[in-house]
């Protein structure tokens, strides 16, 4: 039985090209919005263990925060649908996080750079964001509750 032999021609392989490229453009275009740095798993474990007083704020829904998942320690849990409904409300709160270095979760870092430039824009500084989200977390070996 004969292999099939596929045949790539410039037009396939530019097309093809094309489709990467916009796929990871896609990808980063939230990162680029967000404005804030993203913290790989491993240097923010060590930025809080080091800050003690530092926020870590899931915006998943608390279904996901409390379920089979888990969440890191400590971490409040403020869904973005919430934030983004109540940020006129809240914005006053926020004023006493106005320095304080805060990391913003969600499942994957896509929510959580959506918040994290709202957080941003209301006035804190020092936002940043789990880069891969609790997932690459998870997947760091580094400890979460309720899972």
């Amino acid at each position: 039985m004969e292999t099939p032999k596929f045949q790539f021609d410039e037009r396939t392989v530019m097309s093809l090209l094309l489709i990467v490229v916009a796929f990871y453009v896609g990808r980063m275009i939230p990162r680029w919005m967000a404005g804030v740095p993203y913290m790989k798993p491993q240097e923010a474990k060590a930025q809080l263990d080091a800050n003690p007083d530092a926020l870590i704020l899931d915006v998943r829904a608390p279904s996901q925060f409390s379920g089979k998942d888990g969440h890191i320690k400590d971490a409040l849990n403020l869904p973005l649908i919430d934030l983004m409904g109540r940020i006129k409300q809240i914005k006053a709160d926020l004023g006493q996080y106005a320095e304080t270095p805060v990391l913003v979760v969600c499942k994957n870092d896509q929510l959580s750079a959506r918040a994290a430039r709202i957080l941003r824009k209301n006035g804190l500084a020092k936002v940043a964001v789990l880069s891969g989200g609790l997932k690459a977390w998870k997947k760091a070996g580094l400890p979460v509750e309720g899972a």
